[in-house]
């Protein structure tokens, strides 16, 4: 029982590195791009999800402006504790690792992640 419980989980998340870099497979997409999340440690202390570039793009499509929508965007991802990159147009949670573990930071920004690209346009 317990093999197959953690097969089931291994198929919602996958970690990989790609050019030296660890990103998260999430099996999510937005128009078929999918959306991973690329995992930074900063340092001792902290570490940092981000969304990829094509999130950046369909925000940019889909708000028309993704600057005029930040203080929306803002709102929207607060209360899973996400932080908008207005430079960047991207989502990222950073957090300390011994207050919080990584698959709690994935399922928040996967959760706000999932509200925000259904903004349309502003």
């Amino acid at each position: 029982m317990l093999k197959e419980i953690r097969e089931q989980l291994d198929t919602m998340f996958c970690a990989y590195e790609d050019r030296g870099a660890l990103d998260v497979w999430t099996h999510m997409t937005i128009e078929g791009d999918p959306i991973n999340f690329r995992f930074y440690q900063e340092d001792n202390k902290y570490a940092r999800l981000v969304t990829p570039p094509c999130f950046s793009e369909w925000m940019a499509y889909s708000t028309g402006c993704w600057s005029r929508a930040a203080s929306t965007i803002e709102a929207l991802a607060e209360p899973y504790g996400v932080s908008w990159d207005n430079e960047n147009g991207a989502l990222y949670i950073r957090f300390r690792r011994n207050e919080m573990s990584v698959a709690e930071a994935i399922m928040r920004l996967q959760q706000a992640v999932s509200l925000v690209c259904e903004l349309g346009p502003f």
